[in-house]
């Protein structure tokens, strides 16, 4: 009798009761649940990081390119214009006086200085111009517009500047863009003879910089959000004014 009693209370005991049953499935939710935002929380980061690694890519990319530009503003084919020559040959060859480069020019139109226009000589044909005046294929610029950047490659025959983006709008929305134009004035008073004391009309060198800032939102993810900001030297210089006859 007592042995049935034993093998009746051993088959009782056997397997997993309903409550530590419950408890089981419940503690392995919680532990699949924090092992489920764990994985969200670091795929969510390796894909932000990966935005900001692509948006840096794309800003540094259109600010190389838009440097490279600007080292060529100014720049006039033929930088004998700009000098001047005395008489030859017992004044059978009279002095000749220096031009005035038309490629210094740096314009913008928009307040804010979101656009930037500058000129400088090139090709056309295989033949650099060297007539001192500026040609359609010798204008370019660049612009913010429909949160794009694009850079002008010359004009078109209508007159128009010919935009080319160089930020990808699928990728990078630009927020903004200034150009910032610094420049520094040197007094060239010493350089004539005689002296010029006319203030406003003595000649004076320009020297120029111009500090980008771009701005841009990451179109799959607004949360990201990269600046950049680069200067470049305007290489050729602007000289104006005159000495005295």
């Amino acid at each position: 009798m007592l042995n049935t009693a034993r093998t009746k209370s051993y088959r009782a005991q056997r397997g997993l009761g309903l409550v530590e049953l419950m408890v089981g499935i419940t503690v392995g939710l919680i532990v699949t649940a924090g092992a489920a935002v764990v994985a969200t929380r670091q795929i969510n980061e390796h894909r932000r990081l990966m935005l900001e690694v692509q948006m840096q890519q794309d800003l540094r990319i259109a600010a190389d390119l838009l440097q490279q530009d600007m080292r060529r503003a100014g720049y006039r084919g033929l930088p004998s214009k700009g000098v001047w020559e005395p008489e030859r040959n017992a004044g059978a060859t009279p002095a000749k006086e220096a031009a005035s480069s038309p490629y210094t020019a740096l314009t913008q139109t928009t307040a804010g200085g979101s656009d930037l226009f500058y000129r400088y000589a090139k090709k056309a044909n295989g033949i650099l111009n060297v007539s001192n005046i500026v040609s359609g294929n010798e204008q370019f610029g660049v612009k913010l517009e429909d949160e794009t950047l694009s850079i002008a490659l010359g004009l078109l025959a209508n007159g128009a500047h010919n935009w080319q983006p160089i930020t990808d709008p699928n990728v990078v929305r630009i927020t903004n863009f200034a150009a910032n134009i610094v420049t520094q004035q040197i007094p060239l008073d010493d350089l004539c003879d005689p002296s010029c004391t006319s203030a406003g009309t003595c000649p004076t060198q320009s020297l120029r910089t111009v500090n980008f800032t771009i701005r841009a939102v990451a179109r799959a993810d607004p949360s990201v959000v990269r600046t950049l900001t680069v200067s470049e030297k305007i290489r050729a210089d602007d000289i104006s004014g005159e000495c005295p006859a």
